[in-house]
């Protein structure tokens, strides 16, 4: 993806060989621009190429901060490990009223020759502007991330591709921007988590509870 670095200064967003994209970074947010690329084989000629799917990532610095006292998950540890948002560009586009009722989308950007990677870069750079960097920009905040996640909580949302993260995260933002439905949302991912089986976000979940009273003051959680 060399082709398209120059493209990106303008938007502040800096390579990341560890991420396999760009990266943006503020105080509060980190936006990651994602490239995952999958082997590929034309059954007909045999041809070799790649698959290159472009993802875009929130992470809400605020939430994440609480996330990381509750998770059982120690393989996350860097801050880039934490996702608190985001999905492919193609489900996000097959989703736009941000409910999950379309899966597993590609927007099959194929490379088989070396002139298709100019193309792939050209399409790539499109799709970060007409679509990932409005997600950015729409969706850093806490009031949003509350908005996105709980409402109408007993729907699967494209935005959180784990479920679990879905239950825990969105409370923890819902107690961060107040929301006023919270014992409400904890009542209803209480029974979520029982009903579908969720074992990894019971204990998750029951250290939340410990620590919920403190999310948003200045004691030290």
């Amino acid at each position: 993806m060399d082709a398209v670095n120059d493209n990106f200064e303008p938007y502040e967003f800096k390579p990341s060989n560890k991420k396999q994209g760009f990266i943006k970074k503020s105080d509060t947010t980190i936006f990651v621009y994602q490239f995952l690329i999958y082997d590929r084989t034309v059954i007909r000629t045999g041809a070799k190429g790649f698959l290159i799917e472009p993802y875009a990532w929130v992470n809400i610095l605020e939430i994440e901060k609480y996330y990381k006292e509750i998770t059982l998950n120690t393989v996350i540890k860097e801050d880039l490990d934490f996702i608190t948002i985001g999905n492919s560009i193609a489900n996000l586009i097959a989703n736009p009223d941000g409910f999950y009722s379309s899966r597993n989308n590609s927007l099959d950007q194929h490379v088989f020759k070396e002139e298709d990677i100019h193309i792939v870069a050209q399409n790539v750079f499109k799709l970060f502007k007409e679509v990932a960097l409005p997600y950015f920009l729409n969706n850093s905040t806490i009031q949003t991330v509350d908005r996105l996640i709980n409402s109408k909580p007993h729907e699967y949302k494209v935005h959180m591709q784990n479920d679990n993260h879905r239950i825990l995260k969105g409370l923890i933002a819902a107690k961060l921007n107040e929301n006023p439905r919270l014992e409400e949302l904890i009542e209803t991912y209480d029974k979520q988590i029982i009903d579908r089986d969720m074992y990894n976000a019971k204990e998750e979940m029951e250290r939340l509870k410990s620590i919920l009273p403190l999310i948003g003051t200045n004691m030290k959680v």
